[in-house]
């Protein structure tokens, strides 16, 4: 009923707006997007940054956290998840794949050198999600690294690389993050590319709102713009793979 009533109020506000003649600035009101924290903070973020510049009446809620998304959680009008939400209250959209791969510090590679096969990886301290705190499936350590167990473990994403910065250990990093450092270097890449993807949700009743439209292309807009940071070929320096005799 909120909902209802919400789309309601819109649509009388703007027809006031043109009545006065204010219809340049349409897009008004609250919107609450949610977000992996990742992504959420390198491309949803300026994305809605932007689009909110264009549109001063417009309020934006960013909402970050890499969990499980859940329809009825607390009232998003928009949502990006890790893999594809499956519900029938929602519409879902692919939004980008993004690529996954192991990283260490140039200075843990110093001190302990680098993993050249999976047999050795074993041998290293491995930084990943806290396995019995992870609420999305895709993320799971084990699906990409059978036998592998995480020395280091956090609910986020920022700590990962944090702690993969400072030493602590070989990082399962998206590839838009780790590239931000030039002190991390991809390692196993041959063997270890992990491809997930991002998508888009809302409700369906959500789907008239001209804010909820404009939130979709914004970030539509700035994945399109930077889509090398999200699956990098070829390899940049912040994603090089150090190899033999590198």
């Amino acid at each position: 009923m909120a909902e209802k009533a919400r789309l309601v109020e819109v649509a009388v506000q703007e027809s006031a707006d043109v009545a006065m003649g204010m219809n340049e600035h349409p897009l008004r009101g609250t919107l609450r997007v949610a977000a992996p924290d990742g992504f959420g903070s390198a491309f949803v973020a300026p994305a809605l940054a932007k689009l909110r510049l264009k549109h001063p009446h417009l309020t934006i809620e960013l909402i970050t956290a890499t969990r499980q998304l859940n329809v009825f959680q607390s009232g998003f009008d928009l949502a990006i998840a890790v893999g594809t939400p499956v519900s029938t209250r929602l519409v879902t959209e692919p939004v980008c794949p993004y690529s996954m791969g192991l990283y260490a510090s140039d200075s843990y590679v110093r001190d302990y050198g680098a993993p050249r096969s999976m047999e050795e990886l074993r041998a290293h301290p491995v930084i990943s999600f806290v396995d019995s705190l992870l609420q999305v499936g895709d993320l799971d350590l084990g699906r990409h690294l059978p036998g592998v167990t995480a020395k280091f473990t956090s609910t986020n994403i920022f700590a990962h690389v944090a702690a993969t910065r400072a030493g602590g250990g070989i990082g399962l990093l998206p590839a838009f993050l780790a590239g931000q450092h030039e002190d991390l270097r991809r390692v196993l890449s041959e063997h270890i590319d992990v491809r997930l993807s991002f998508s888009l949700a809302t409700r369906r009743e959500s789907l008239t709102n001209p804010a909820v439209q404009a939130v979709r292309n914004a970030i539509h807009e700035e994945v399109g713009r930077r889509s090398t940071e999200l699956v990098p070929h070829p390899p940049g320096r912040n994603d090089r793979s150090l190899v033999q005799g590198s």
